[in-house]
Parts: C-alpha cells; sequence; structure tokens
C-alpha cells in the first residue's frame, strides 16, 4: 500500500467536475460531479435518521441495484423537509444529467448537502448542468473536493496504490463534514473511488465494514444529520482479476479501503467545528464488546470531558462520571484511567501526579484517553474532538 497524491479522479476512467449554480450566497462553487468513463459496482451506505432528505431516498433505492455511473452533489441546500418535492426534484435533477451523459437515469446518484426546510432552485441546477459536463476532467477532483464543503475549513481527501496479483490498483475518497458529526452510519457526505475489478458482493461487504471502523466511530456533536451518505464506485479499469470474497486479493483491498476511511473519519474529526484537539478514547478490559462501545461513546459525547479538554483542565474526575453513568457494568475497584501513557486513577482511587505535567499532555493537539476495565478482553476505539466556543458561535449562526 502506497499513498499518493490524488483525488477521487485518481483511479482510472474518473472524471470530476465543479461549478457555482447559486446556491451559495458566497458565490463559491456548489454542484459538483463525479462520473464515470465505464458504469461501476456500487455499494452505499445511508443515515438511520428517520427524517431523510430526498436525496438519500433516492439513492437508497438506486444502490440497490448494484449499478452506477454518476453522482451529482449540491452543497449549501439539504433537499429535506419540504414535502413530496424533494424526491420529485431530485429526480428531475439526475434525469436531465442522465440524458446530457446519455446514460440510464437509473444509474445517476444524488447526494445534497446544507440547510433543511428550503427546496431546491431545480432551475438554476439544471441550467449549469452542461456547463458542469463542460468542465468534466481528471484533473478536477480537488475541485469536486472543495465544492461540496459546508462548514468545513479544509478539503479532505486521500488517495492510495495497492497491487493485486500483479496489477496497480488505485483507491481514492474525500469526504465533507464538521459539524452533526455522530455515529449510526457515515455522519456526512464520503465519496470512494477505485479502478479495481470486484464483485458487487465484495465490494458491499467491505465497504460496511470500512464504514463500521472508521465512520462509525467518530463524533464532534453527537447530532446525527438527515443527509448522511457514504459512496463507493468500482469500474475496473485497473484490469486486474476480479477480486472474490475471502480470496487474498479480497483481504488486500478490504485492509487498505478501512486504511482509507479511517484517515477520512479522522480528517472529519480534526476539523470538528471550533475543535482545537483530538481525542482518541480506548476501551480495554471489558465484559463484551457492546460494553465497551457503550462506555466509549458516553465519554466521546460527554460536554463535560469535552470542554473538560478545550480547557485544558486535565480533570480525570469527569471520565470516571461518564464511564459510570454509561450503563455498562463497571466494577469501580478494578476501573483504571491513563491520560496517554500516565495512569491518573487505579483500582478506583485517584493517584497524585504532578499537575503541570498533565497539563502539559492536554497542550498537545492529539490527546488519549484509555480507560481499563480489568473486567475481560474487549475492547473499543473512537475518535472525537473538544467543544469550545467557537463550535456555539459557528451554529448560532448557520442559516445566517
Amino acid at each position: 500500500m502506497k499513498l499518493i497524491k490524488g483525488s477521487v479522479t485518481s483511479p482510472a476512467g474518473f472524471l470530476a467536475s465543479a461549478v457555482s449554480c447559486g446556491i451559495k450566497r458566497s458565490g463559491r462553487e456548489d454542484l459538483a460531479l463525479i462520473y464515470s468513463e465505464n458504469p461501476c459496482n456500487v455499494a452505499g451506505v445511508f443515515t438511520t435518521n428517520r427524517i431523510k432528505s430526498g436525496s438519500v431516498i433516492l439513492s437508497m433505492e438506486r444502490v440497490k441495484k448494484g449499478v452506477s455511473q454518476a453522482v451529482i452533489v449540491n452543497s449549501g441546500n439539504a433537499n429535506c423537509c419540504v414535502g413530496e418535492r424533494e424526491l420529485k426534484d431530485a429526480k428531475e435533477i439526475t434525469s436531465e444529467l442522465a440524458k446530457e451523459l446519455k446514460i440510464d437515469p437509473e444509474h445517476v446518484l444524488f447526494c445534497s448537502t446544507g440547510i433543511i426546510g428550503r427546496p431546491l432552485p431545480v432551475e438554476k441546477i439544471k441550467k449549469a448542468i452542461p456547463i458542469l459536463l463542460g468542465k468534466l476532467s481528471n484533473r478536477n477532483g480537488h475541485r469536486f473536493a472543495k465544492a461540496i464543503m459546508t462548514t468545513d475549513t479544509v478539503q479532505k481527501e486521500i488517495a492510495i496504490e495497492i497491487d493485486i496479483l500483479g496489477h496497480t490498483v488505485i483507491l481514492a475518497g474525500t469526504v465533507k463534514g464538521a459539524g452533526m458529526i455522530h455515529p449510526k452510519m457515515a455522519t456526512m457526505l464520503a465519496f470512494f473511488t477505485t479502478d479495481a475489478s470486484i464483485e458487487n458482493s465484495c465490494l458491499r461487504s467491505a465497504f460496511k465494514e470500512a464504514v463500521q471502523y472508521s465512520f462509525n466511530r467518530i463524533s464532534v456533536d453527537g447530532d446525527m444529520s438527515t443527509n448522511d451518505t457514504a459512496l463507493i464506485f468500482a469500474n475496473g479499469m485497473a484490469g486486474n482479476p476480479l477480486i472474490k470474497e475471502g480470496s487474498p486479493s479480497y483481504r488486500i483491498f478490504s485492509k487498505a479501503l478501512r486504511f482509507v476511511a479511517e484517515e477520512l473519519a479522522k480528517k472529519i474529526v480534526l476539523d470538528g467545528e471550533g475543535a482545537t484537539k483530538f481525542i482518541e478514547v480506548n476501551i480495554k478490559g471489558a465484559r463484551t464488546e457492546k460494553e465497551a462501545e457503550v462506555i466509549a461513546r458516553r465519554i466521546a459525547n460527554s460536554n463535560l470531558v469535552k470542554t473538560m479538554i478545550a480547557g485544558g483542565d486535565p480533570n480525570w474526575g469527569r471520565i470516571a462520571a461518564a464511564a459510570g453513568s454509561s450503563g455498562a457494568r463497571i466494577d469501580q475497584k478494578k476501573m483504571d484511567i491513563y491520560f496517554d501513557r500516565i495512569i491518573v486513577m487505579k483500582n478506583g482511587r485517584g493517584i497524585e501526579r504532578n499537575r503541570k505535567e498533565l497539563i502539559d499532555i492536554f497542550r498537545n493537539k492529539e490527546i488519549n484517553i484509555t480507560v481499563d476495565l480489568k473486567s475481560g478482553r474487549n475492547v473499543f476505539r473512537i475518535w472525537t474532538c473538544d467543544l469550545t466556543s467557537e463550535y456555539v458561535k459557528i451554529n448560532a449562526e448557520y442559516e445566517t
């Protein structure tokens, strides 16, 4: 596996473009497209929020068929909570794009991100489609990544090369997301492209696992979006022998996909709205993996823990309190807590430590919190960030 400088257009046969169609008042690019020269095997994972954008509903239905060739994305408008027109508008836009591309409308997916409750400016989007197609290029992956941003401060991309039986296969991805980040699916918009030749069932299995161990293990603020979507497109243009489930090639591909997803997930946390710290929470020694997960999520989503870290105050008692309030079975007399490698609570009792040494840990950009329950062999890891006044400011003014 080799990291390369690239984008979602690095795999063979993928093109991208981005334009401004007038959704964002800033005039920045707000309509973007990924297109494959060949039809792709496709897999997707979507929000579990019971309120879903019409864009999500459309893509969910079309992904079930396992084939796609394009995805159009608008930012600045969620296409959500505006009634029956959500789905109608999504179908109208994708049909117009399919007509221009001369492909099956069922092979076009649609994603939206932005403010809830405003109808899509369908005519503006349709008018911009010919311009969007005119800018399709294998050099525009970075522009795609930038155009899908909302409150993100940086574009988030990665590309790698892997070897599949002597063939170079490229796997790339980009995400947008900085707020409304909470597990239960993908918690943002994510797009993966690969020129690997892989069975559709394998692609679905590998993608589901990659999402489970990456985007389902991050939290910025504990809020889930109505538009969360993660998609992967595989067009087979690398020419490798078909990857089949259980084969050595599948294990190589699956490992690489999980790496790419984890790196993108970390980038979301690092760019969390108003965030200044990246926090890794590790739970060890739990009776069951589920109990480890419950405790990890409780700590990661605790406002007291997150504001403690924002203020640089090494108050380990807030970790203990969050773990104890999780509902999981905990034997206090066995529990240890660490900040990085320094133990601050042992067997349920605080340990006298040099406060300056702990404060120095909290000055770091990245902080590791470990809770060892010493009651079993199960573990769970989650990534989160601190909670600052800047987060409040961003979200207090989001619509204005």
